[in-house]
C-alpha cells in the first residue's frame, strides 16, 4: 500500500512509519514540527527512525487548508494515518486555540481533502481521554459512554463524530484509534514516566500531581505500531462508508505509584519529586477492553510494564540520549 502518516516526527507517528516501512509499504511522512515540546527530539526521531531508512518526508502545516489541498492534489495514497494533533490535557485555557487549530481545523482539512481526491481509507488518532471518568471498570467502545473531562478529550470525541458523519455521506472508510497511555523509547517528554527517569538521572525533582493512586493502561509503543499495521489492512477490506473506533490498550492498568516503583527498580535509582495538588483534568483510571481489537487483528498489546519500562530506561541512558533528556523535559510548558 501507499500510505501517508501525518505527525510522523511524533512519538507514535515515527514508530508507525518505521513499522509500515519494514513491512514493505510505500510510506510518506508529514509533520509541522510544532513547538509544544522540543523540536530537537522530533528531529532526532526523524533522523534515526525515518531518514536512516530513506523514507519520504515533508514539512507541512495541516491547519492551512490551501496547503493541504495542494498537497493532496499532487500525491496519491490508498490510506492516510492521521496522527498530527495538539497532545496533552494540561494546556492553559489561553492556549486552547491550539487544540481547536490542530485537532479540529487540521482534522477537517484532511477529511475534506480525502473525500475530494477519493482516498478511501482514514485511520486517525483518538484517545482514551474520550471516556473521561467512565463508571465502568473497563472501557468498551460500543457500550461505555464517552464523557471527556478535558478540552483535549472533547476535541478527540469531536473527531470521531466528524469521521463517522463523513463516512455515512461519502465513500470514505474511517477508523478512530483510541490510544491508551502509549510509552516507550523516543516517548513524549510531557509524560510522567519520561519525567521520572529524567529526575532519577539528574537528581532534580519533577512535579508529582495527586497521590499517585490514579491508574493508567500503559501500552508499549511496539504493540501499538503492530496493532495499527494490522488495523490498516483490516480497514482496507471493509465496505465503503464503514466507520468504527478501536481501543489500543492491553487492559492491564497500573497506578502512577507502581510506575514510579518499576522505574526505580529497573534503573536502580531513586526518583525525586515535589508533590502537587491533583489536576482535575486527569481522569481517575483508564482500562481498555481489547476484545474488539483482538477480533479485528487476532492480537492485542501484551508487553508487560516491567519489560516496557526496562526498554525505555535502556534507551534513555544511551550516551547520545541521556545528556538531552533534561532539555527535552524543560521544553514543555
Amino acid at each position: 500500500m501507499k500510505i501517508l502518516v501525518t505527525g510522523a516526527a511524533g512519538f507514535i507517528g515515527s514508530a508507525i512509519t518505521l513499522n509500515l516501512h519494514k513491512e514493505g509499504h510505500e510510506v510518506m511522512g508529514l509533520d509541522s514540527f510544532s513547538s509544544y515540546y522540543s523540536t530537537d527530539l522530533k528531529l532526532a526521531r526523524k533522523k534515526e527512525l525515518i531518514e536512516s531508512r530513506k523514507i519520504r518526508f515533508e514539512r507541512l502545516d495541516l491547519s492551512n487548508k490551501e496547503l493541504v489541498d495542494n498537497f493532496f492534489a499532487t500525491e496519491s495514497f490508498s490510506t492516510v494515518i492521521h496522527l498530527a494533533a495538539q497532545p496533552g490535557v494540561r494546556l492553559q485555557t489561553s492556549d486552547w486555540h491550539f487544540y481547536t487549530r490542530d485537532n479540529l481545523e487540521a482534522f477537517n482539512n484532511v477529511l475534506m481533502a480525502m473525500i475530494k481526491y477519493k482516498i478511501p481509507n482514514l485511520l486517525y488518532a483518538s484517545s482514551s481521554s474520550v471516556y473521561g471518568n467512565a463508571s465502568q471498570a473497563t472501557f468498551i467502545e460500543k457500550s461505555t459512554i464517552a464523557q471527556p473531562v478535558s478540552f483535549y478529550g472533547a476535541t478527540k470525541l469531536t473527531n470521531e463524530i466528524l469521521a463517522g458523519a463523513c463516512s455515512k455521506n461519502s465513500e470514505l472508510k474511517t477508523r478512530g484509534l483510541r490510544f491508551f497511555t502509549v510509552y516507550g523509547p523516543w516517548g513524549r517528554p510531557d509524560m510522567v514516566y519520561f519525567r521520572m527517569i529524567n529526575s532519577a538521572l539528574s537528581g532534580l525533582p519533577f512535579n508529582f500531581f495527586g497521590t499517585g493512586d490514579v491508574q493508567r493502561d500503559f501500552t508499549y509503543i511496539d504493540d501499538v505500531s503492530s496493532s495499527v499495521s494490522s488495523l490498516v489492512l483490516n480497514l482496507s477490506l471493509q465496505e465503503s462508508g464503514f466507520s468504527d473506533v478501536v481501543n489500543i490498550g492491553g487492559g492491564k492498568p497500573i497506578s502512577i505509584n507502581e510506575c514510579l516503583n518499576i522505574i526505580e527498580e529497573v534503573s536502580a535509582l531513586k526518583v525525586p519529586y515535589n508533590r502537587r495538588e491533583v489536576d482535575l483534568r486527569d481522569v481517575e483510571s483508564t482500562n481498555a477492553d481489547f476484545t474488539y481489537l483482538k477480533q479485528l487483528t487476532g492480537d492485542f498489546p501484551k508487553t508487560s510494564a516491567a519489560n516496557g519500562f526496562a526498554n525505555f530506561v535502556s534507551w534513555a541512558t544511551r550516551p547520545e540520549i541521556q545528556p538531552r533528556l533534561a532539555s527535552w523535559v524543560d521544553s514543555v510548558l
